[in-house]
């Protein structure tokens, strides 16, 4: 399998059925206004909060003010979070999200 662009709106829904190990490189990631889940393979559920804007080269959170000039984000001054742009994995493991706006990804199999 050759390395594959997937870009799209919506929820991420990857499943890895390459046969081999997959590296994924997350060129740029959006939330909507609501909370958005992630899971990355085996790991546990990570929560990436609303108007969250993030990628290889891009990293932007709004937890303050107003989203666009018409929205307000209540989410606080203190909101934390955490999540990497660049990750493996192995057969048959999955990429999800839910409450997405907007993503593009790289994914690279082990065998080029």
């Amino acid at each position: 399998m050759a390395t594959q662009v997937s870009s799209g709106t919506g929820n991420i829904n990857y499943t890895n059925n390459t046969g081999q190990n997959v590296r994924v490189i997350v060129y740029y990631f959006e939330t909507t206004t609501s909370n958005s889940t992630v899971t990355i393979g085996g790991m546990q559920g990570l929560t990436v909060p609303g108007y969250t804007m993030l990628g290889k080269y891009i990293a932007y959170h709004n937890d303050q003010g107003s989203y666009g000039g018409s929205q307000t984000n209540t989410g606080g001054y203190n909101t934390r979070f955490g999540m990497p742009t660049e990750f493996a994995l192995a057969n048959t493991q999955t990429f999800t999200s839910t409450n997405t706006k907007s993503y593009n990804l790289l994914i690279i199999p082990e065998g080029g």
